[in-house]
């Protein structure tokens, strides 16, 4: 005998319908899910299940349908014979539909009876109409008889979960309990369901369940009221539209609107219950309700004389909710009151929670909490990321201070402070005690702060430590302090030969010669006061990001070649020659022509600074066939300047764009200048969109390149 095989779509399907089968919602949810799930596997336009409160006499039949595509009435026919025959039955008959213009068409439909069958014992019946066109496939079949253990088991939990009265069903196949229940005995079994301890989005969709069997509603909903926002939440809905493909994550997504708009609004804000007993005749309220709603009841469910929750009841039946059914929707409400203050109580709390563990894992501050005997009780992330630690190596024993001295003591300068200080903190558990520490390999400034911790009736429960790595803020601090020292003495130089030669001219008269030569040193004394400035300026500017970039296209070979032969009639390349590498068909590049006269003077004057002895400074630009490691994509020019100059040792080598920051103090004095020259030059190279780096031998010279993106019409197609 063939096989038929199932298609991935039709096991995904199986699988979804068994999560939705499993979850904690309410029986006729789980099942309208289901029939969601389905139709992505089967074409049909109604469902319908059909199952018993008596499942041996099959008496008393209770139905879940989906929305009403065909607007004709069920057979009940075809359950009559699936029971019957314990088998699948298929029965074609014709329906009329009315349409939107008036006219009426005959449909031939084929209704599908399906028998939820458990060792040979009818649990229940599915049923599907479709088209004349659109039988049932082998697989959908197969599909379906894999979920019917799974629904029988669920009928068995639905039947046994019903109230012990006689549930009699409408015209409508709609469930309602026996008007002779007294409601204390109502409110005594609502009081069970709930007494369990659930959080509010479990709670809530159990009210409304619990409101729909009572009052036999068809839909519902029920919304959750943020008075601070003033807002409301839709928790959970029942028997209206289901989507083909529910979200079966169980992740719950948010729905929030105004409370100053809708009927759920309007009961949140007065927390008063709110009957229409007929929808269509009441103005208010009838645009704002679906098509095939009658009638509807909201009630607050108030805590504290304050609306914390809605439960909204909707029918398809005029009238539908009488005295009895709005006593029994009241008697919910009033049963759900204690369960959710407990909730809201709970969730108030976890949110508490939820924000101070959120504060205490992100804040940069390193933070342990510790018993009176030096038991780590939590640490936050960045406890382990300033002492370089592993998490695995902080276990559930870990104590301070024995445990963390030994993994770093190899890294203190002072371990017996480290000692003194959880001394201190012992011997005096009722005073805060502040350590600064001093750690090697990397280096580390900590400032570490011991403050005792209370519990609720002030009593000293163990300490709280506070750790800050400094490092950065020290070094930041040195560095500007060098750097306002050599910047003072940068400026104090020019202004001095200024004001000395300008009194010498103020003095006394000076052969025309003798004046020439002063102020040319004048001249160069305000050019070098003027470089200094601009500095500051350019790097006070790149650190803010306010540098303006004006890009066209730049032909390098004409730009490189003006800026040498002005260069090589400065001082400073005396010694010094420059010399061009530049092919001819260099193409040019998308960049601020001035911006990239400035990069270039600022790595030549840097060569011939750190050359003293003379010798070439070459100038090389070529286009790039391969790109350094994590370089931005694309055609890149590539242009060095190489010096053989004092180089520069390795470990200075990545440090030498830093800002304030100069790698060869000795040598500060000779040399001159802010230091802040390659900072300069990395802000504006990466600001148009290059990259610049540095190799270097000492005492053999040092290779400056950097990158700039080739004009757009030269880009390869």
């Amino acid at each position: 005998m063939s096989t038929i095989p199932l298609t991935p779509p039709h096991l995904h399907v199986i699988s979804a319908c068994a999560k939705a089968l499993a979850t904690t919602q309410p029986f006729n949810t789980r099942i309208e899910q289901v029939f969601g799930l389905l139709r992505a596997v089967i074409i049909y336009h109604d469902g319908r299940l059909t199952y018993w409160r008596d499942p041996q006499s099959h008496q008393n039949p209770m139905h879940v349908m989906t929305n009403a595509t065909w607007n004709a009435p069920w057979d009940d026919d075809v359950i009559t014979a699936v029971v019957a025959s314990v088998a699948p039955y298929q029965k074609t008959t014709t329906i009329n539909i009315a349409q939107t213009n008036g006219e009426v068409l005959a449909k031939t439909m084929i209704v599908h009876g399906i028998p939820i069958r458990w060792q040979q014992h009818v649990w229940g019946v599915l049923e599907f109409r479709t088209a004349d066109n659109e039988p049932l496939a082998p697989a959908d079949q197969l599909t379906i008889d894999a979920i019917t253990p799974l629904l029988a088991a669920e009928i068995d939990h639905a039947i046994a979960a019903l109230p012990d009265e006689l549930i009699q069903p409408d015209d409508q196949a709609v469930l309602t309990i026996s008007k002779h229940l007294d409601l204390a005995q109502l409110l005594s079994r609502l009081r069970q369901d709930f007494d369990p301890p659930l959080p509010l989005h479990s709670l809530l969709p159990l009210v409304l369940s619990r409101g729909i069997d009572y009052t036999g509603a068809e839909a519902g909903s029920i919304v959750y009221v943020d008075h601070d926002r003033q807002e409301i939440e839709l928790v959970a809905t029942h028997g209206y539209t289901v989507s083909l493909l529910p979200d079966i994550s169980g992740e719950h997504k948010r729905h929030r609107w105004s409370w100053e708009s809708g009927i759920a609004g309007k009961v949140a804000r007065s927390a008063r219950s709110l009957l229409i007993r007929e929808v269509t005749q009441d103005v208010d309220y009838f645009y704002e309700t679906k098509p095939e709603i009658r009638a509807k009841i909201a009630i607050p469910i108030t805590v504290d004389g304050r609306a914390e929750a809605v439960l909204i009841l909707d029918s398809t039946r005029a009238n539908a909710f009488g005295d009895n059914e709005s006593a029994m929707a009241l008697g919910v409400a009033e049963a759900a009151v204690q369960p959710l203050r407990r909730a809201l109580r709970y969730q108030e709390m976890l949110e508490r929670s939820t924000q101070l563990s959120q504060v205490f894992n992100s804040i940069p501050s390193g933070l342990v909490l510790i018993d009176r005997h030096g038991q780590v009780l939590r640490h936050n992330p960045s406890f382990l990321l300033i002492w370089g630690l592993h998490h695995a190596q902080v276990n559930a024993n870990f104590r301070v201070p024995f445990d963390l001295l030994s993994l770093l003591l190899p890294r203190f300068h002072d371990s017996a402070a480290f000692s003194d200080f959880c001394t201190n903190g012992q011997a005096k558990p009722d005073q805060e005690f502040s350590l600064n520490l001093k750690l090697r390999n990397p280096h580390q400034d900590l400032n570490v702060l011991s403050v005792p911790t209370r519990d609720s009736n002030e009593q000293i429960t163990g300490r709280l430590w506070v750790i800050n790595d400094l490092t950065r803020e020290k070094e930041a601090d040195r560095l500007k302090s060098e750097f306002t020292s050599m910047v003072s003495h940068e400026l104090k130089t020019p202004l001095t030969s200024i004001l000395g030669y300008s009194d010498l001219l103020l003095a006394r008269e000076f052969p025309a010669e003798d004046q020439k030569n002063f102020l040319k040193i004048l001249r160069r004394e305000a050019e070098n006061l003027e470089n200094l400035v601009n500095d500051v300026l350019d790097f006070a500017r790149i650190e803010a990001n306010t540098v303006r970039i004006n890009r066209w296209t730049v032909p390098l070979q004409e730009l490189c070649t003006d800026l040498s032969r002005q260069l090589q009639r400065q001082p400073t390349f005396d010694a010094h020659t420059i010399t061009l590498d530049i092919p001819i068909d260099i193409p040019p590049v998308h960049a601020d022509k001035e911006r990239v006269r400035q990069i270039i003077t600022n790595l030549l004057t840097n060569a011939a600074k750190y050359a003293p002895s003379g010798g070439d400074i070459t100038l090389r630009v070529r286009e790039l066939s391969e790109l350094p490691d994590m370089h931005p994509s694309g055609r890149f020019v590539g242009i060095s300047v190489t010096d053989n100059g004092i180089g520069i040792s390795p470990e200075n080598l990545q440090r030498i764009w830093d800002r304030f920051m100069r790698v060869d103090n000795s040598n500060t004095k000779s040399i001159g200048g802010t230091g802040l020259g390659l900072s300069i030059v990395k802000g504006l190279v990466e600001l148009q969109g290059g990259r610049v780096w540095a190799t270097s031998v000492v005492n053999k010279g040092s290779t400056f390149s950097f990158t700039l993106p080739i004009a757009g019409e030269f880009t390869r197609k």
